[in-house]
């Protein structure tokens, strides 16, 4: 224990480190707060939006379908079709943007219930769209096959779930962006790899390694403190970005209005098939920042264990990083011929509303398993590998 106090104390315990997490603090709450006001003009707007929001959640009523979309056409006239421009320009509108997030609501019961246009790229959706390929399967006699069994499953769990219903969840549409955009990654990820960085970096450069390895206390126990001093350090970060953008965020309105609702009704949640409430996924995804920070953090020790220095170290893990985001932000052509390694990649499986927002299927071994499953799978497996790389690394390191 003294071991693993001493390394964490050097990786994250320093007067230069706590100015840094001081610093990170301050960020990720101004960015909670000026996200929530992006949403809405102030507390007196939110506070009409509830007022208003109350009578229309619930099943789709169409006499309000039509007056929203009736809304929606004026606005996009003025405004344009995109959704951020049009949020920009109606914030201090409370009724009118609740015509719009109505609106968006009944384009959702549509898509539920006759599917995903025949041009999207995106998982299949939709009770019609997927009882016509499952009868078009039939008909060819595939029931056997993997395709087959995966629209089944989603049929079945899009089913089960039910018709979306309408609901308050201003706020928690504003958490989920926060934790679920590929901003969270720089913003988080990018302090990680330099905070990480010198655990194994600063002692081999100085060939201080060498003596330390090989002290009485043993090579195993000291790189086992030190893999125990990344996951604290990893974990430390993650937390100050989970409380600060979740505290700062709802602080502006105090309202925790819709933790209730399913996440069908936050918009880009509103083709998954799992069962969440919003206050669940706030849950799970807290959890998964924190996993799979900590996943990041062993492959930045790894990185660390083989360079001589702390900004090589730091290079080649941004450089990791930023490959990863840019494969991910490239073209549809582009990404399907690398699907696997977009999937599994740290822009995508990072992000909850990648894992957690459709609902992929992998086969495996004649077993369909789910996306957030073979995540956890390879997440895991990496993290091992990671850690018997260290191990294996540093044992070379010694002096007899």
């Amino acid at each position: 224990m003294s071991l693993f106090y001493f390394e964490f104390r050097k990786l994250l315990l320093n007067k230069k480190t706590i100015s840094l997490l001081v610093g990170l603090f301050i960020l990720y709450s101004l960015m909670g707060f000026v996200t929530s006001m992006f949403l809405i003009g102030n507390g007196e707007s939110y506070r009409v939006y509830e007022e208003l929001a109350a009578d229309y959640e619930g099943t789709i009523d169409e006499g309000k379908a039509v007056w929203a979309k009736k809304i929606y056409e004026e606005v996009s006239a003025r405004y344009g079709t995109d959704s951020r421009m049009i949020a920009r320009s109606i914030k201090d509108q409370p009724e009118t943007m609740l015509a719009i997030k109505y609106n968006e609501f009944t384009e959702r019961v549509d898509e539920y219930w006759n599917g995903t246009p025949p041009e999207c790229i995106e998982e299949s959706y939709g009770i019609a769209l997927l009882e016509s390929k499952l009868a078009e399967l039939e008909m060819q006699g595939k029931q056997n096959t993997f395709v087959y069994t995966k629209l089944s499953n989603s049929l079945k769990r899009l089913t089960a779930l039910g018709e979306p219903k309408f609901a308050n969840i201003l706020l928690w549409e504003n958490l989920f962006v926060n934790w679920g955009e590929h901003m969270m990654q720089f913003l988080l990820f990018i302090p990680l790899t330099f905070i990480i960085a010198p655990v194994f970096a600063v002692e081999r450069s100085t060939g201080m390694d060498h003596l330390i390895l090989s002290s009485r206390s043993g090579r195993r126990k000291i790189v086992t403190a030190k893999l125990l001093s990344i996951l604290a350090a990893s974990v430390t970060v993650t937390l100050i970005y989970v409380e600060a953008t979740f505290i700062f965020g709802f602080l502006p309105h105090a309202s925790l209005h819709g933790w209730n609702a399913a996440i069908q009704s936050v918009p880009t949640y509103a083709k998954s098939m799992f069962g969440f409430q919003t206050w669940q996924l706030a849950v799970v995804g807290a959890v998964w920042i924190i996993f799979t920070g900590a996943v990041y953090s062993f492959i930045i020790g790894f990185i660390s264990s083989r360079m001589k220095n702390q900004m090589s170290t730091a290079g080649v893990s941004l450089a990791i990083l930023f490959i990863n985001v840019g494969l991910a932000a490239m073209g549809d052509t582009v990404t399907q011929r690398f699907q696997p390694l977009i999937d599994f990649g740290l822009a995508n499986v990072t992000l909850i509303k990648e894992v957690f927002g459709g609902f992929k299927m992998f086969h495996l071994f004649g077993i369909c398993v789910s996306y957030p499953v073979m995540a956890v799978f390879v997440l895991g497996l990496t993290a091992v590998l990671a850690g018997f790389g260290i191990y294996c690394g540093q044992k070379s390191r010694t002096v007899a």
